[in-house]
């Protein structure tokens, strides 16, 4: 990415080299990161470009301004740092969601309200994303219990969606109170053992 017949300069950890200006620079700018990241223990996170920190829509922007762009720096994280955040914050939401899963469960043995399903849209799109992270920590740290939460997740929604299929009011009460719930808390307490245990808290800093 030239201008004015300079090369724009990107620097990823310790390396830096130099781009032309076409757009076919785009492409080579990623099939270089991901070389120069390969086997590293590192992500790429973000491009800081002329100083402006950009974490979406990469080629786009970088398409914009082609001709103008003079530095790029490639943000990177661990992947111990990226599963620590993705704990801490699964271990938030848990603490957040385990008192309104109680309190949903109620609402479904009552009489679900409008605001009952809102919410219930909510914690099925929770579980979704819950499920993302304990496969994360399987990768991390494999074994029986982190591949059976995987398990245990994906049956719990399935349970949740059969329920909902057949506007099973009672039985979704019973699913929130008596298998969301204590998972909800089991999680939990495995997410605070395995960040004290493998030191991830001092990755958050």
């Amino acid at each position: 990415m030239e201008l004015g017949g300079i090369n724009v300069r990107v620097k990823i950890l310790e390396n830096e080299f130099e781009l032309a200006n076409h757009l076919s620079a785009i492409e080579q700018l990623f099939m270089t990161i991901e070389e120069k990241l390969k086997d590293t223990g590192y992500a790429f996170t973000s491009l800081t470009i002329d100083g402006v920190k950009i974490e979406t829509d990469y080629i786009l922007y970088l398409s914009q301004r082609i001709n103008d762009i003079q530095e790029i720096v490639v943000g990177v994280k661990s992947f111990r740092s990226l599963l620590a955040e993705m704990m801490a914050s699964a271990d938030g939401y848990l603490e957040r969601a385990r008192p309104e899963v109680e309190k949903l469960s109620s609402e479904f043995y009552q009489g679900p309200t409008e605001e009952s399903w809102r919410r219930f849209t909510q914690l099925l799109e929770g579980l979704q994303w819950l499920l993302e992270t304990v496969t994360a920590v399987d990768c991390f740290h494999p074994g029986d219990q982190s591949r059976r939460w995987g398990e245990d997740f994906e049956d719990k929604i399935t349970l949740l969606q059969g329920a909902l299929q057949n506007s099973d009011h009672v039985l979704l009460g019973d699913l929130l109170q008596y298998e969301i719930s204590p998972l909800f808390s089991a999680l939990e307490e495995e997410i605070k053992e395995l960040l004290k245990t493998e030191g991830l808290t001092d990755d958050l800093n």
